[in-house]
């Protein structure tokens, strides 16, 4: 997964919430593309850094928790599409 599946499979489940996107040059994983997440008390990131690694971190500020904290290695890219249904699951989406 990368930053143009999340904006075409997974931003248009997320309606209850707003975007907001970052890019930093050469990150400990290359390039990093950032996406912030805020809406229905909770905060998070994803990030898509292109030597394939992929961040997932999300904040439930009604439970004052960390809900979500991932690091994803390219070797584990397989598990990305597991990562994105439980981070549909804990903003509170599902797939149809």
């Amino acid at each position: 997964m990368n930053m143009n599946d999340f904006n075409e499979n997974i931003r248009p489940l997320l309606k209850k919430y707003s975007f907001e996107y970052s890019f930093f040059a050469n990150g400990d994983f290359g390039n990093l593309e950032r996406i912030e997440i805020k809406g229905c008390n909770k905060v998070g990131t994803v990030e898509f850094w292109s030597d394939g690694w992929i961040g997932l971190d999300v904040y439930d500020c009604s439970l004052d928790d960390q809900v979500i904290n991932i690091l994803l290695s390219p070797k584990e890219k397989d598990l990305a599409e597991q990562l994105f249904n439980r981070l549909l699951d804990v903003l509170g989406e599902k797939a149809s």
